[in-house]
């Protein structure tokens, strides 16, 4: 197909498109799962011809577009302006060329500047807590994940910043905080990725899309843990291991500290632990699709420009050496780069080997009746 970004770029709601559209570069997500996303954030190259004050000011909003297939504009960064620089380019008889280069940051970075926590909370679930949090940051709300999986300790009144309490607590419950592209935040739970898996299964990235050189397939020790202590309520502790883990690749221990106010869940979150990172997984280093290739089919352009943090992926047809097998991943962070002709996304991604363990009777639709079983699947007993 033939197509062009046709992007838009609005400061403090005056359109600066015509002149804007030198380079724009915006980054959303997470490296790896084992950190929270930061905030995100978008950089713009405005040109001034006119030798003119466009009057930006820092905590402008700044707001991009970029048309879908169809030629709808799709909203892919919301933020307020940080940074605002200027770099003379050329000078003569005819005038001056001058760069004005504009920095904003998504919501996460205001939730950092806000101070929460000031109130005792009492004891509640992940949902709850998170809600809490998000609703004091004064931010707006895309969804809290429910039903709950965790149930948190009472938490004394102790200030703190929202961005780093929302971050902590959700890591705690194996979750994750997520910026939408119209400025909003969301909570996933640990349910999250299972369930959209279950739901709509994996979105096909066909391996011609993709920019192969420089592409690093790894695995790594760093990512192992096998055997674990995890502290709860008034400091009691539950351990798990893998024996054959450990035999494998020595003991690779680690102690984690929680606010769990139930048994049952700590021992479940310490097998969680070691069934997800007993064992080291084959992860993709980022990789680049060119998004106004004729190639890119009009429904795969608008999947990338609609791009969003816990996006299921599959690659197959991969190189042998790199990976033998389809790749079978999640989004966990992406950067969006464009001029006036020109688009390419970067896409950062884990293995789902890293989010997914077997399925949680909690994690099974309430609809589901035996009727609706596939009657060729087999029961079996285990003694």
């Amino acid at each position: 197909m033939t197509w062009q970004p046709n992007g838009t770029v609005t400061v403090q709601g005056v359109d600066f498109t015509t002149d804007s559209l030198w380079g724009v570069s915006i980054t959303y997500g997470r490296s790896i799962i084992w950190e929270q996303a930061r905030a995100s954030y978008a950089q713009v190259q405005i040109l001034n011809l006119d030798d003119v004050d466009n009057g930006f000011e820092v905590n402008d909003s700044l707001v991009i577009t970029m048309q879908d297939s169809g030629g709808t504009p799709q909203t892919i960064f919301t933020g307020k302006v940080t940074d605002i620089s200027a770099t003379m380019q050329n000078s003569g008889s005819n005038g001056e060329v001058v760069i004005q280069t504009l920095t904003a940051i998504g919501p996460f970075a205001e939730m950092a500047r806000k101070v929460v926590g000031t109130s005792a909370y009492p004891k509640e679930y992940d949902d709850d807590r998170m809600t809490t949090i998000f609703t004091e940051a004064g931010v707006t709300i895309d969804v809290v994940d429910t039903p709950p999986v965790y149930e948190f300790t009472a938490r004394a009144a102790d200030p703190a910043d929202a961005y780093s309490l929302a971050s902590y607590y959700a890591q705690m419950a194996f979750g994750y905080i997520y910026e939408t592209t119209t400025g909003e935040v969301g909570y996933a739970n640990e349910s999250h990725r299972l369930i959209e898996v279950n739901t709509s299964g994996y979105w096909l990235i066909p391996e011609s899309y993709i920019l192969w050189q420089g592409i690093e397939s790894n695995r790594t020790l760093n990512d192992i843990i096998n055997s674990i202590v995890l502290t709860y309520k008034a400091n009691a502790t539950k351990t798990a291991s893998d024996p054959t883990s450990i035999s494998t690749y020595g003991e690779i221990a680690a102690s984690i500290a929680t606010e769990l106010e139930n048994g049952t869940e700590a021992d479940y979150q310490a097998l969680r632990y070691i069934a997800l990172r007993a064992y080291p997984q084959t992860n993709l280093s980022e990789f680049v699709v060119q998004l106004d290739s004729p190639s890119v089919s009009s429904s795969d352009l608008d999947d990338f420009i609609g791009m969003y943090m816990g996006k299921p992926i599959q690659i197959a047809g991969l190189p042998i050496p790199l990976l033998n097998a389809t790749y079978s991943g999640f989004v966990e962070g992406w950067t969006l780069t464009f001029t006036k002709f020109q688009a390419q996304i970067i896409i950062r991604s884990t293995d789902a080997t890293m989010s997914i363990v077997p399925t949680r009777w909690q994690d099974v639709n309430a609809s589901l009746i035996w009727s609706a079983v596939d009657p060729a699947l087999q029961w079996f007993q285990y003694e």
